[in-house]
């Protein structure tokens, strides 16, 4: 047989290699049973998005549909974000698929605890930078720490005065969110200090105080707690705000409810 003839034969092309490949390999009935079972892991929602699952992914902190498919979303830096999951426990941000974490907790803001949450994000964190407990210089310089460390923004709580929105916003590049509970004077006073987004947490008065400041500042960008209800959420949405944060069961509540399946008791 000549050099020509053997070249013929097709044993170096590319595309015969690769259908003896694929032609030559089966599953094991071990692997097919886990990997190839009645609840396919990879599929396409109506809008026609195609979803990818792991086999040991829990939808467990998931946000709710209604909040991806209402808001408008805030858009920082090209990402546009729909749901702040407002949690500091890592095992739930780790595995939750909001599109932020609102990281704000009742203690002095420290910088090792923002890279500790920094270190299992996997979407932009927002961390809470103090104006309740901690107040004056201390505030913008945890919120330059928290930039250099690599946070999405910070967040002010609201007994933080206008003055500290404004000297926070000088010194760092990153959005600082200013946590409001009314529509009056002193919000106002933040919007003029320069905060760049507004987040509304007034409770139960949560969609009214939202319509009162859209009302007022139609362009504003507001985040706004939106409750563990689908009504509230679709009113605070429909009040005007442009994003929701989502408060997500506990890992120790899931762990709860995970145990009481084991014992049988639902």
């Amino acid at each position: 047989m000549s050099v020509g003839q053997e070249h013929d034969s097709g044993a170096d092309n590319p595309d015969l290699i690769r259908l003896n490949k694929r032609s030559l390999f089966t599953p094991s009935a071990s692997v097919a049973v886990e990997q190839h079972s009645a609840v396919p892991h990879v599929s396409r929602s109506t809008y026609g998005t195609a979803k990818v699952e792991g086999r040991l992914t829990s939808p467990n902190a998931r946000v709710p549909e209604i909040i991806t498919q209402r808001c408008g979303g805030i858009t920082v830096k090209g990402h546009t974000l729909k749901s702040f999951a407002y949690t500091t426990d890592a095992v739930i941000i780790r595995n939750t698929n909001a599109n932020a974490i609102l990281a704000v907790y009742p203690f002095t803001g420290e910088p090792v605890i923002t890279q500790a949450l920094l270190t299992v994000a996997q979407m932009p964190l927002f961390v809470g930078v103090g104006g309740g407990t901690t107040t004056g210089p201390r505030v913008a310089e945890l919120a330059m720490v928290a930039e250099m460390q690599g946070a999405a923004g910070v967040v002010i709580n609201a007994p933080a005065p206008a003055e500290t929105i404004e000297t926070t916003m000088s010194m760092v590049d990153i959005p600082v969110i200013a946590t409001v509970t009314e529509d009056d004077e002193i919000t106002e006073c933040k919007i003029l200090a320069g905060a760049a987004i507004i987040n509304v947490a007034a409770g139960a008065r949560t969609a009214q105080v939202v319509a009162s400041i859209r009302a007022h500042h139609p362009e504003i960008p507001i985040l706004a707690s939106g409750g563990g209800r689908e009504d509230r959420i679709l009113a605070t949405i429909d009040a005007g705000a442009d994003a929701i944060t989502w408060t997500p069961p506990s890992a120790q509540q899931l762990q709860s409810q995970m145990m009481a399946k084991y014992r049988g008791e639902v």
